[in-house]
């Protein structure tokens, strides 16, 4: 799943399960049990894929969305900043971010649900909120790798 690379700005300080624990307990929110598993691997980054299929076009592609890092676990540049980063670009309360770059955003969305939340796609300037997939676990067996 999780690229080697020398600079990788993405990968955030190791963690362990009582760091995990923390999060999903300031976040109010039960993680997916995946996601856990990945971050304990390595703490977000580069991922070996780049794209997930879509059913509709966006402003990425006619059939797909970029998705070539996760988050990690962390206040500054992971899903910890979800709360200040929806504020700053206006996105619905209740999600956790995964993915973006201030116009689009992949996210666990958590509006209605506080454990197994589908995964959603954001964008901003075509003012789109869809379901990508109904959970993580759909989301991260769907990832490809889109010749560019």
């Amino acid at each position: 799943m999780w690229k080697t690379e020398s600079e990788d700005p993405y990968v955030l300080q190791k963690i362990n399960e009582k760091a995990i624990l923390k999060a999903e307990k300031e976040l109010g929110i039960n993680l997916p049990e995946s996601y856990k598993k990945l971050v304990l691997l390595q703490n977000g980054g580069f991922i070996k894929y780049n794209a997930f299929p879509t059913d509709r076009p966006t402003s990425w592609a006619k059939d797909h969305i970029q998705f070539d890092y996760l988050l990690g676990i962390g206040k500054e540049d992971g899903i910890l900043e979800s709360a200040d980063l929806i504020e700053e670009w206006e996105l619905p309360d209740g999600l956790v971010l995964l993915h973006g770059d201030g116009h689009t955003w992949i996210a666990l969305d958590y509006r209605e649900v506080k454990e197994n939340p589908p995964v959603h796609y954001f964008d901003l300037e075509d003012e789109e909120d869809f379901r990508l997939a109904d959970s993580f676990d759909e989301f991260i067996a769907k990832l490809y790798i889109e010749e560019i």
